[in-house]
């Protein structure tokens, strides 16, 4: 797993100007980045080898969750059905 130094951290939330709500939501957000990070990382060993023809880079999604990520990119979320 990629490991995030505090300085690599602190320096994402200042360049995209991320704020958390607590301890607790930094610490979420902060794995989220990591597994992202680690993806980037993954895919752009493949670009390397030429197994893929493009290349992934962090940026401000970079610390949502699966289903925040496709709900901002335009998946239809269904509210929970009354029972």
């Amino acid at each position: 797993m990629s490991l995030v130094s505090d300085q690599e951290w602190e320096e994402y939330k200042s360049k995209f100007n991320k704020v958390y709500s607590d301890d607790a939501e930094d610490k979420m957000r902060r794995e989220r980045y990591i597994k992202s990070k680690q993806m980037v990382e993954e895919h752009n060993k493949k670009y390397e080898n030429g197994e893929v023809t493009w290349k992934m880079g962090i940026n401000h999604l970079s610390d949502l969750t699966e289903e925040e990520y496709s709900v901002r990119c335009g998946k239809k979320v269904t509210p929970p059905s009354s029972s």
